[in-house]
């Protein structure tokens, strides 16, 4: 699975809001910056902390790579005994 924008997309969606709250409630420049600067830091750690837990269950729930070699190595056999099937016929 492709996790790789999940923080980005929870940093912005809490920027977003972020930015909303403090437009309506019309606070000074300042500390509409200091909120956002807040909010984008927090949020792209908890991202990065979800990507990161997301990773390793689907880590878990993947089959282990050496029954996908045996299966590869069976195929490769399987093709020698053709290859060398037809070279008998010859």
């Amino acid at each position: 699975m492709n996790t790789k924008p999940i923080p980005i997309i929870i940093t912005l969606l809490a920027a977003g809001i972020s930015c909303l709250v403090s437009a309506i409630q019309g606070v000074s420049f300042g500390i509409y910056t200091k909120r956002l600067i807040i909010t984008v830091v927090c949020f792209a750690v908890i991202g990065i902390v979800v990507r990161v837990v997301l990773e390793r269950s689907f880590a878990v729930m993947e089959p282990e790579p050496e029954d996908e070699e045996q299966e590869v190595e069976e195929d490769e056999s399987t093709l020698e005994d053709v290859h060398s099937g037809e070279e008998q016929e010859e």
